[in-house]
């Protein structure tokens, strides 16, 4: 009996320990948290400021409804990643691969360095700073 209960706690431990992994990793959906330590709100109004019109202007101008959306990144669980940038109304594919808290994507031969920190990636290098947040 001592030895069904310790198989069936082992069991638990094991399911409990899945499900708490489960979703904690990169893949998944992400949208832009801060640009330049702004929240996107702030660097959308200052854009829109420096082209000479107001925000409600430029996101139409822009087809744009939500200002989460302006840049979204999808990391797959295959390596793929997407990476739609609504302002330039470009999308661009390419790899993803970690190493420990370290993202690198490649897109269009270019390799950008991220960090993972719970549901964030920020860019290591390069300007402008980006924090991108999961859905």
């Amino acid at each position: 009996m001592k030895r069904i209960i310790s198989i069936a706690l082992v069991a638990l431990m094991v399911a409990a320990l899945l499900v708490g992994c489960a979703g904690s990793g990169p893949a998944g959906k992400y949208v832009v948290k801060t640009i330049d330590g702004k929240s996107v709100q702030e660097a959308l109004e200052d854009s829109a400021k420096e082209s000479g019109m107001d925000l409600d202007e430029l996101l139409k101008q822009a087809g744009i409804d939500n200002v989460e959306e302006i840049i979204t990144m999808e990391l797959k669980d295959d390596g793929t990643a997407i990476m739609d940038v609504k302002m330039m109304s470009t999308k661009m594919e390419g790899t993803w691969k970690q190493d420990g808290d370290k993202i690198a994507i490649t897109m269009e031969g270019e390799t950008a360095n991220f960090t993972l920190k719970g549901n964030e990636l920020s860019n290591d290098e390069g300007e402008p700073k980006y924090v991108l947040v999961k859905k």
